[in-house]
Formats: C-alpha cells, sequence, structure tokens
C-alpha cells in the first residue's frame, strides 16, 4: 500500500514566500519520517527507512483542536530507533492507512491511547 500527502496548499504557499523559502525545507525534513508505503511485515518511511512491523513497541493519537474546533489527529509510534508521528491532515485516505497499520501492529500495541 502507498502513502500519497496532501499538498500544503494556499496557505504554505504563502509560509514559503515570507519565510523565503525556508517553510518549504523544514516541511520536507519533517516528511521524510512519514510512511511512504507499507507491506505485510514492514513500514517504509520516505527516507528510505524499513522499520518491521514487530519492532513498534507504543502507539499515541492525540486530537489537535484550534479555538475548540477539531483540526486533525496526529499519530505518534515508538520503535526502538526512535519515534515517527504524522498528522492525518496531510495524508490522502488516512483512515485506511491508520487501519492499515493499526491491523499489522503487534497485539500489545494496537490499541492507541488518546491525550
Amino acid at each position: 500500500m502507498d502513502v500519497r500527502l496532501r499538498p500544503l496548499g494556499c496557505v504554505g504557499q504563502l509560509g514559503a514566500v515570507l519565510s523565503l523559502g525556508l517553510l518549504p525545507l523544514l516541511k520536507r525534513s519533517q516528511e521524510a519520517q512519514f510512511p511512504a508505503s507499507f507491506t505485510d511485515d514492514a513500514m517504509i518511511l520516505r527516507n528510505g527507512t524499513r522499520i518491521p512491523w514487530t519492532a513498534f513497541t507504543r502507539i499515541k493519537a492525540t486530537d489537535v483542536y484550534l479555538n475548540r474546533a477539531y483540526q486533525h489527529t496526529l499519530y505518534e509510534l515508538w520503535h526502538p530507533g526512535g519515534r515517527l508521528h504524522f498528522p492525518t491532515h496531510r495524508i490522502d485516505d488516512a483512515d485506511s492507512v491508520v487501519k492499515f497499520i493499526l491491523g499489522h501492529l503487534p497485539p500489545g500495541v494496537a490499541r492507541p491511547t488518546s491525550s
């Protein structure tokens, strides 16, 4: 399963201009840890790192609000090499991506905690 990212949109374009091009560089470095594709045995990140599903030890889901209005959910996954996170508003078809991840995590970490 391949993961497609949504473009930044007009706010991102304005931010790129106002930050003199630094915002796109920052976004690109953050996107390196986003999932690029999934196989039955591993998650492959955009930077090429392959993380086996059995390596994940914890998952956390945080709902993000702005002035009481729901914006998106931020998922964080921990593994021995560190932590990766991705917001649902940046991923096309985020529901199926999250469902795929939850279905492939080890049984002890399959239920995300919320904060």
